[in-house]
């Protein structure tokens, strides 16, 4: 059966959700190199193992990323985007620098998390899978659930969970994450100046 080998060492992940990351082709190759397979059959079934790992590397995977892991599996560029563009876990773009998820399932919904939908759309001008033009915001609408019911509606921002939202609190809570990346990015900078 085919499967990546597992003595690499584990690549550090960084967080994809606080920080939009670039992706270094040099690093795909890297983490393809640990790929190996003995016919074409074993090669496909490897593709979403490859592009999980560079999706959880650096929190999107590029077009010329999706290359690198075609030719490795000795598959075409068109089937490995196909699988890519496929399922909703991928992204083809990078994210925000801060990354919302807003759950979408059964509770949630009855509890109101589609007037949080609809206000990061007034407010923030953006809908499921966009992000803001200056690039602080990204949404993605779970249609499953976050497991945190007894919170709906319930948000994941970055890598913190906040429920009981209403478009008021979500605006709050959206404001102080902004604020604080922005404030630790200044004091990072005061810091590297002295």
């Amino acid at each position: 059966m085919a499967q990546a080998e597992t003595r690499h060492p584990a690549h550090p992940v960084p967080a994809p959700y606080t920080g939009r990351t670039a992706i270094d082709l040099d690093v795909v190759r890297e983490i393809m190199s640990h790929f190996h397979y003995d016919d074409f059959e074993e090669a496909q079934e490897l593709i979403l193992s490859a592009l999980q790992e560079v999706n959880e590397h650096f929190g999107w995977v590029s077009y010329e990323a999706a290359e690198i892991v075609a030719e490795a599996l000795g598959t075409t560029v068109n089937r490995v985007y196909a699988l890519l563009t496929f399922y909703a876990d991928f992204r083809t773009e990078p994210r925000g620098v801060h990354h919302l998820l807003v759950c979408h399932g059964v509770s949630c919904y009855v509890l109101g998390s589609q007037a949080l939908v609809q206000h990061i759309r007034d407010h923030y001008g953006i809908g499921d899978g966009e992000t803001t033009a200056d690039e602080q915001l990204s949404l993605q609408v779970v249609n499953g659930c976050l497991g945190v019911c007894d919170w709906s509606p319930v948000v994941k921002l970055d890598d913190s969970y906040s429920g009981h939202q209403t478009p008021e609190s979500l605006t709050a809570l959206i404001n102080r994450a902004i604020a604080g990346k922005q404030a630790k990015e200044e004091s990072n900078g005061a810091h590297s100046a002295d």
